[in-house]
């Protein structure tokens, strides 16, 4: 009976413990730099949204909070293979997300025991200064074979460079080149930028920390930039296109890539071809990298994996475009495997029922019976409307929506 009860209370114990690891609070505590006023926890667990959890000051470099087990999304959680996170030293803005110390990008923390410390700040927030907006001009000395210099920043929600951010050549000295821009920023305090000798990402400054406008008294500020990733040459690029050999039984593709800034937004559905394969055209490029998808929601969570590991995405592909002989712009790749199944198609029969189609920034919904609600992806409703046929939304800005019709919901893609 005694080696029963110790039985029972070996099993009661371990069942205790399987609990506590399957479904606890979430205990953050930081150590920061100074100065810091505010400190904010954000992660897979709340969708990342970067204006929920403001921690608790203990003193002036640390800071506390506990997450109710309640509030995780735990589908991100199991999606992502634990709580994915970072601290800012602001709500609301990723101006102030956690650097290095050398003020470099850092990967997402994975949660252990939630103690920490943050090395930087890209930004630091003041809650005591005001916001100063201001029309505001740089100027960037480059290398002189830079042909076209392109500026992204805080002031463009860091959008992949296009002809909207390309600056000015103004002159060619002993240095190299100088290129100038002159935009509008809501805050000179908080105003980050880098440069791209290019129009992707692929291009960008190889120094890792970000610009800061340093006076923001002054409307000018002068900088040089000496070294990039890659300099691009509009006489070599061109369309590549990639087929890939799929698994059995893929219905939809979708390739995301530097490209396309890895902005998700961005991302392109393949073509499915009579055999089975998946075709995309990448239009206009020296070289990038990519990776596949077969599902689109949530952002990242469906990618390619190799026999190896296939618990674990593959690294980025490459591809690289070829002026001299036309046959090496047409890839074949062979997918192994998806990381997880595509949840069923009911978006694909969502689509052909409804028709729905992106138009200037716009979405239009044929054959509705009913009623049309449209949600940003935080689950707040912008239109609603109480209609049959056909309906088309107010103009929007570039990124993921969700589209309700007679009931039936699936995400769209603004760009």
């Amino acid at each position: 009976m005694k080696k029963l009860f110790t039985f029972m209370g070996a099993l009661l114990s371990l069942f205790a413990v399987v609990q506590m690891s399957a479904a606890a609070d979430l205990v953050f505590n930081v150590t920061v730099p100074t100065p810091t006023y505010e400190c904010w926890v954000v992660g897979n667990f709340n969708d990342w949204n970067n204006n929920q959890y403001k921690m608790t000051k203990v003193d002036d470099t640390h800071y506390t909070i506990t997450i109710p087990e309640a509030e995780l999304n735990q589908a991100n959680i199991t999606t992502d293979g634990g709580v994915k996170y970072k601290y800012l030293s602001g709500g609301g803005d990723w101006a102030y997300v956690e650097k290095d110390a050398d003020g470099n990008e850092i990967s997402d923390r994975v949660y252990t025991d939630g103690n920490d410390v943050v090395q930087k700040w890209a930004l630091v927030y003041n809650p005591n200064v005001e916001p100063i907006p201001m029309t505001v001009t740089i100027i960037a000395q480059v290398p002189a074979d830079v042909i076209e210099l392109y500026i992204v920043g805080t002031f463009n929600n860091w959008t992949i460079p296009t002809d909207s951010t390309k600056m000015t050549l103004l002159e060619t000295n002993e240095s190299g080149k100088v290129f100038s821009a002159t935009f509008f920023t809501a805050d000179a305090n908080k105003l980050q930028f880098k440069f791209c000798a290019g129009p992707a990402w692929d291009y960008e400054q190889t120094q890792g920390s970000n610009y800061t406008y340093p006076d923001p008294t002054q409307n000018t500020a002068a900088v040089i930039c000496d070294s990039f990733k890659k300099i691009y040459d509009p006489t070599k690029v061109g369309n590549v296109t990639i087929i890939a050999t799929v698994p059995a039984g893929t219905e939809r593709a979708w390739i995301m890539g530097s490209h396309l800034g890895w902005n998700w937004a961005n991302l392109q559905e393949g073509t499915m071809n009579p055999d089975g394969t998946f075709t995309f055209v990448v239009p206009d490029v020296m070289s990038f990298e990519y990776r596949l998808y077969n599902w689109y929601e949530p952002e990242f969570g469906y990618p390619e994996v190799g026999e190896a590991d296939p618990n674990k995405e593959l690294p980025n592909r490459t591809a690289q475009y070829d002026p001299t002989n036309p046959a090496n712009n047409t890839i074949n790749i062979t997918v192994w495997g998806w990381k997880q199944p595509a949840p069923s198609a009911v978006p694909n029969v969502f689509f052909d029922r409804y028709q729905v189609k992106t138009v200037n920034k716009t979405i239009t919904v044929n054959n509705v019976t009913s009623r049309v609600e449209l949600f940003d992806v935080m689950g707040r409703q912008l239109e609603k409307a109480d209609v049959r046929g056909t309906y088309t939304t107010k103009t929007l800005t570039n990124g993921i929506y969700i589209l309700k019709v007679d009931g039936i919901s699936a995400k769209i893609a603004v760009k």
